[in-house]
């Protein structure tokens, strides 16, 4: 009885033979939608009086096209997502976003959402909003962009407003919720079936790093020009990230600050030294924490000194930390004192 209504209240309910969570309980939606997309802080508005939450889910190679509703407006906060591209598009409903430094609404045919793995977002739905979300395994992306480029292509970002009542976002979303009403169709034990889901979900991958705005585009489109000159945008933006460590970086201000567009300084870093910039910021907070440690002389607190250097994820900042020194910031911090 309790499914009859929530369904009344979502219809037309997409995915429905692939149903995964459906539930009233913050704390079981939270769980089970975590485990499949990431885990994150669930906080519905007005006590949860209005809360469900409804999620169906289809698999294919390397990600999922997915429907996901809430009753009653709720806060989504998963930080960086890290392994997965979100494109998230609003049947009904709709989103304020908050990414990095930039604030976007999406709502359903005119704008949707695309979140990068390296970007952190705060979300608020609105009240009953639900949304076809295309999910993409980070790793599978990049690999196609490399493919695509003929060499390592590094880290990808876009622009995370997908405008649907213009072109090229406008057929983007179409080809989502074709991919969604075939992998609905399509019986998962039918080979050629979910053959032609994987066909059809990766066609529309590769038209979202072709067409939208975003790290992956300028790199399909760039000329041999850009890496010009990498040492000179490399040294000029490295100084402005040494003087922000202890601050959120937002690569727009980056790129603007240094007077080089995005696209020319991720090509000069990838020129000159290998890396992301999303990299290069990781190495040099990580290399001033270890300072901070060594400098302590054993009276710190390594928690408080993660978050000084902009180091906000501990558990992560250790094992990369461990991964880049050989040793751990406790360590440091000991070998600090004696």
């Amino acid at each position: 009885m309790q499914m009859q209504t929530m369904q009344t209240q979502v219809l037309p309910m997409p995915l429905s033979g692939h149903a995964r969570v459906a539930t009233r309980d913050v704390d079981q939606a939270a769980e089970e939608v975590g485990r499949i997309f990431c885990s994150h802080r669930l906080s519905p508005h007005d006590h949860g009086r209005d809360f469900f939450a409804c999620h169906n889910s289809r698999l294919f190679d390397g990600g999922s096209i997915n429907y996901v509703a809430y009753g009653g407006e709720v806060e989504i906060d998963p930080g960086c997502l890290e392994r997965f591209f979100l494109v998230q598009v609003p049947l009904s409903g709709g989103t304020q976003i908050r990414i990095g430094s930039q604030r976007i609404v999406t709502a359903p045919g005119r704008a949707a959402s695309v979140l990068s793995p390296t970007r952190p977002s705060l979300m608020r739905w609105q009240a009953n909003c639900g949304q076809m979300i295309l999910k993409l395994e980070r790793k599978a992306v990049e690999d196609l962009l490399s493919a695509l480029m003929g060499r390592e292509a590094g880290e990808i970002v876009f622009d995370p407003q997908l405008r649907l009542d213009s072109e090229p976002g406008r057929t983007l979303g179409a080809q989502i919720l074709a991919l969604a009403r075939l992998a609905d169709s399509a019986a998962a034990g039918i080979l050629d079936q979910g053959m032609a889901v994987n066909s059809l979900a990766w066609s529309v991958a590769q038209a979202l790093l072709w067409t939208h705005a975003g790290s992956a585009r300028d790199l399909l489109l760039a000329g041999p020009q850009d890496f010009n000159g990498a040492q000179r945008k490399v040294n000029r933006a490295l100084d402005y990230i040494d003087a922000h460590l202890g601050t959120a970086i937002d690569y727009a201000d980056l790129a603007r600050a240094c007077g080089y567009s995005l696209r020319a300084l991720q090509l000069a870093f990838q020129a000159d030294r290998g890396q992301t910039i999303s990299q290069a910021v990781q190495e040099r907070r990580l290399s001033l924490l270890r300072q901070h440690l060594i400098a302590a002389r054993g009276q710190a607190n390594v928690t408080a000194l993660m978050q000084a250097c902009g180091l906000l994820h501990a558990g992560r900042a250790a094992g990369a930390y461990r991964e880049l020194f050989g040793e751990t910031p406790a360590e440091t911090l000991r070998k600090g004192r004696t």
